[in-house]
């Protein structure tokens, strides 16, 4: 009985993550299949090595064990969150936002330092910078530092169902494209120059992260309060697509950046 209980509570922890996942399954793995496209040959060997699979196999790794037993500190909700002061640059409480924990696991693992590290380890950061790194890119799970005045929240109707914006983003690839797979994904957003992406990876997850809470402001005005999705303006829609299409790839480019660097 107690082993039929753990399962119930396993599968409902995971029926209950499922619905609130920043980008969905969906994003993660569409920005995680971008960041491997573009490892070094040696990166990608190194996370084959370690995962034992692919980047979006794993891409939602800590949102699948984040409400199960022993994993809180792990996969705590606070990781999937940017909502700081980003001039305190890694003081206060840095364990708890995704911006905070991917500086500080790339510089606990770069310069060979990984080597030293047991292999479990390794696989378990690596599965955090996956998720994390696309985390702080969707619009629904970026909020804004003090000196900012963020507008109230707006809900979205899709199919003339009232969504709210968090959840909208979560799933909004598939909103946009829902028969697409992720190597169409992929192809159609995988698309800036080898110039464009180096200017995207300049700086670090601090100045990633607020040039993200400045970029989403924007967001709040991408539609009226309980606009219809499908009677939206062609201009409205592509402006949806545009931000998607951005984050989504720079969210890969960083990510494939990140391991470059800690694998180097």
């Amino acid at each position: 009985m107690k082993t039929l209980r753990n399962l119930t509570l396993l599968v409902l922890a995971l029926v209950v993550s499922q619905n609130a996942m920043a980008w969905g399954k969906w994003g993660h793995r569409i920005s995680a299949y971008i960041a491997e496209q573009h490892l070094t040959e040696k990166a990608n060997s190194e996370c084959r090595r370690y995962l034992k699979h692919t980047l979006p196999y794993h891409a939602s790794w800590q949102d699948y064990w984040r409400y199960c037993e022993g994993f809180g500190e792990i996969c705590t909700a606070h990781s999937h969150y940017v909502n700081k002061d980003f001039s305190l640059r890694g003081k206060g409480n840095p364990d708890r936002d995704p911006v905070s924990r991917v500086d500080k696991i790339t510089k606990q693992m770069e310069k060979g330092q990984y080597l030293n590290m047991p292999d479990s380890i390794v696989a378990m950061n690596l599965k955090l910078l996956i998720h994390m790194v696309t985390d702080m890119h969707c619009p629904g799970h970026v909020t804004y530092p003090k000196e900012m005045n963020f507008p109230t929240k707006k809900y979205i109707r899709i199919g003339g169902k009232k969504v709210a914006r968090h959840r909208f983003w979560d799933a909004v690839p598939m909103y946009l494209h829902p028969k697409w797979r992720i190597e169409q994904f992929a192809k159609a957003y995988d698309t800036y120059s080898e110039k464009q992406i180096k200017k995207f990876c300049k700086g670090d997850p601090y100045k990633w992260g607020y040039a993200n809470a400045c970029k989403m402001v924007e967001t709040f005005d991408y539609w009226d309060e309980g606009e219809e999705l499908k009677r939206m303006s062609k201009e409205k829609r592509q402006v949806i697509e545009d931000m998607t299409h951005k984050q989504l790839a720079v969210g890969g480019y960083r990510l494939a950046h990140i391991l470059n660097r800690i694998f180097k």
